[in-house]
């Protein structure tokens, strides 16, 4: 039996975009898992798998508040906690917390999580799944997804592995702001990235990604040998402090904090590199195209999964 901290957030709003918006922050700030509860027309909103067709629900059920809960494996800043979702929330909203008691909670989701195929040729694939690549271009990332955010199966990273697909050539430079997981750290170096940099705020995520290089195959021969890997991991806030020139950076991160970094990414930018940003919801996308200053960034392409943005920009010379 484990405990766990919930962080259980109420509200009135039943809009989808809304309530996917609120669990994707949740995972952002060290959530574990989430739960949606009283949000009718919630599920309805993603593929229904089993063509069901949803049952009446009554009037009590309808009428009451929507809920998200957030779980949290380690003790959390309850203080800090609160101002971020207080900040990053809008709308009224209700924000309580309690110690709960989940039996084999990883074990059982683990049940459900399977090959995630978020592009044409890449593939996520669980550690405890037995899977062989069925042709020569098909590129596979062996993960750990149960600890850090980044799964594969999220708009915003099939988002952030399409524009790596269609910017890179080869031979690259990247930095992915916001790792988690590692995921797209791992995907720019299956696309042929010569060096990638994973940054992220929260030091558990950048263990998780440390312990997910472990298992690509390639990368654990190079470790096993003690030679340079060529994906490395590293606690830092945002691109504060990193003197790094590269070819590319990628941030799926929340749209308030993208605009923070425009400045430091402009400087650290090979001529003509790319920043892809990810993390937008679509009601987010003239903020962010606002915040950015035309003289130094092209807009070269913005793409649309369900209710999420992905762009890619292109930096332009002095």
């Amino acid at each position: 039996m484990t405990h766990w901290q919930s962080v259980k957030i109420s509200f009135a709003n039943k809009d989808a975009t809304f309530i996917e918006y609120v669990t994707h922050l949740l995972f952002e700030l060290g959530a574990q898992g989430t739960e949606v509860k009283y949000a009718p027309g919630y599920l309805e909103s993603h593929p229904n798998l089993f063509g069901e067709i949803p049952e009446e629900l009554p009037v009590s059920y309808l009428e009451h508040m929507t809920e998200v809960y957030g779980y949290f494996e380690d003790e959390i800043d309850i203080i800090d906690l609160i101002n971020r979702l207080e900040s990053d929330i809008e709308g009224e909203k209700k924000i309580d917390f309690q110690t709960v008691k989940i039996e084999n909670w990883q074990e059982n989701w683990m049940e459900y999580y399977k090959v995630q195929h978020i592009t044409r040729f890449i593939k996520i694939v669980p550690i405890w799944e037995d899977y062989q690549a069925l042709n020569l271009d098909e590129k596979i990332i062996f993960l750990d997804p149960g600890i850090a955010f980044g799964t594969g199966d999220h708009p915003t990273t099939q988002l952030g592995a399409q524009a790596l697909e269609t910017v890179m050539r080869g031979n690259e430079t990247v930095i992915d702001l916001g790792t988690g997981s590692g995921v797209l750290s791992f995907i720019a170096y299956c696309l042929g990235a010569r060096k990638v940099w994973g940054y992220d705020l929260d030091p558990q995520a950048v263990e998780a990604a440390k312990n997910n290089l472990t298992f690509q195959p390639k990368i654990n021969e190079l470790i096993k040998e003690g030679r340079e890997v060529p994906v490395e991991f590293a606690v830092n806030d945002l691109l504060q402090g990193i003197n790094i020139n590269v070819d590319i950076i990628i941030a799926n991160i929340l749209p308030h904090i993208l605009v923070e970094m425009f400045d430091d990414a402009y400087r650290l930018l090979n001529d003509s590199g790319y920043l892809v940003l990810g993390g937008i919801l679509k009601e987010k996308q003239e903020e962010i195209l606002s915040a950015l200053d035309s003289q130094k960034w092209e807009v070269i392409q913005i793409n649309q999964l369900r209710n999420w943005i992905g762009i890619i920009l292109k930096k332009k010379g002095k």
